[in-house]
C-alpha cells in the first residue's frame, strides 16, 4: 500500500476518534506532516522547475494539508492549541535531515538474523524515525492502537519484500532457525511500540484486553509475513512487489487471528522446505 493512502486512512480514523487530550492530536498531525515531507521523491524536480518559488509552493502545500488535518478541530473544540503546530508548514521545506542521520550506528547493532531490517532502515531512515516518533502518540484510543497495528503490517510487508541471494540465505539459516528470526523481528516491533502500549494502559485502564490483542497481532504479523516470504522465496528476484490486495488480504487474515494461525500451520512446513532446499 502506498504510504499516502495509509496516511489518509490514519487521518480518517483520527477524525472519528478524537482524543480529549489535545496535545496528542497536535503531535500526531505534526508527525504526519513530517512523514509526508520526508517520503516525497519530487523535491529535486520541484526545485529545478520552480526555482526561487520552491519554498513558497511547498509551504502553501503543507499549509493546505494542515488545514485539512486540523482546522475542523480548532473551531469544533474552541481550542487553539492546534495553531501552535502551523509553523511546521513553513519550517519543513527548509529541513534537510537525511545527511545528518545517514547510516546511524545503531543499525550495525541489529542482529544479522534481521538483515532485511538493516537494509530497510538504511534506505528509509527518515520514514523509520518518523514512524517511531508517531508510534509514541498512537496509544490514546483503541482505534489508534489499531492504526499502529496497520502501520506495522505495512512496514513488515515492505521490510520482508527483500529477497536475499541464496548465499546469504545459506549463511543466515546455517546459524539459526526460522523461529529465532521471527522472534527477533517481533521484539523490534514490540520495543518500538512499548511507549504506545504504556500510554494506552495509562489512559484506558479498563481496556487492557486491547493490549493483549495488539501484542498477539504483532507476533502473528511477523510470523505470517516472514513465512510468506520464504514460501514464495525466489533467488532470482531481489524485491517482491507489494500491492494493495496483499495488504488487505493479510490485514484480514491477521486481524481475525484464527485464520493467521491456520495460515501458519498450513505454510510453515512449505517455508522450511524452501529454506532446506538451499541450506
Amino acid at each position: 500500500m502506498d504510504i499516502g493512502v495509509l496516511v489518509s486512512i490514519m487521518l480518517l480514523f483520527l477524525l472519528f476518534f478524537k482524543t480529549n487530550h489535545n496535545g496528542y492530536y497536535t503531535l500526531i498531525s505534526s508527525t504526519v506532516l513530517f512523514i509526508i515531507h520526508f517520503t516525497r521523491k519530487d523535491i529535486n524536480f520541484l526545485k529545478n522547475i520552480l526555482g526561487k518559488q520552491f519554498y513558497i509552493s511547498l509551504a502553501l502545500e503543507y499549509l493546505i494539508i494542515w488545514i485539512f488535518i486540523n482546522l475542523f478541530f480548532v473551531f469544533k473544540e474552541n481550542n487553539f492549541v492546534f495553531l501552535g503546530n502551523v509553523f511546521i508548514c513553513f519550517i519543513l521545506p527548509l529541513l534537510k535531515l537525511k545527511k545528518y542521520v545517514a547510516n546511524p550506528g545503531f543499525i550495525n547493532k541489529i542482529p544479522n538474523a534481521l538483515l532485511e531490517w538493516k537494509a530497510y532502515i538504511r534506505k528509509n531512515i527518515i520514514i523509520f524515525f518518523s514512524f517511531v516518533l508517531l508510534s509514541v502518540f498512537l496509544g490514546y484510543h483503541p482505534a489508534t492502537l489499531i492504526i499502529l497495528g496497520l502501520c506495522w503490517l505495512h512496514i513488515l510487508l515492505h521490510v520482508y519484500s527483500l529477497q536475499e541471494n541464496k548465499e546469504i540465505l545459506i549463511l543466515q539459516f546455517s546459524k539459526f532457525r526460522l523461529e529465532k528470526k521471527i522472534i527477533y523481528s517481533f521484539l523490534i516491533c514490540l520495543m518500538i511500540s512499548i511507549p504506545a502500549i504504556i500510554n494506552f494502559a495509562f489512559l484506558n485502564p479498563l481496556q487492557k484486553d486491547y493490549i493483549i490483542y495488539f501484542t498477539l497481532y504483532l507476533f502473528l504479523s511477523n510470523y505470517v509475513i516472514i513465512i510468506n516470504k520464504y514460501v514464495n522465496y525466489n533467488e532470482k528476484i531481489k524485491v517482491t512487489h507489494i500491492n494493495d490486495a496483499e495488504f488487505f488480504k493479510f490485514t484480514l487474515i491477521i486481524g481475525l487471528l484464527i485464520p493467521a494461525i491456520i495460515y501458519i500451520i498450513n505454510n510453515r512446513k512449505s517455508a522450511l522446505k524452501k529454506i532446506a532446499k538451499y541450506v
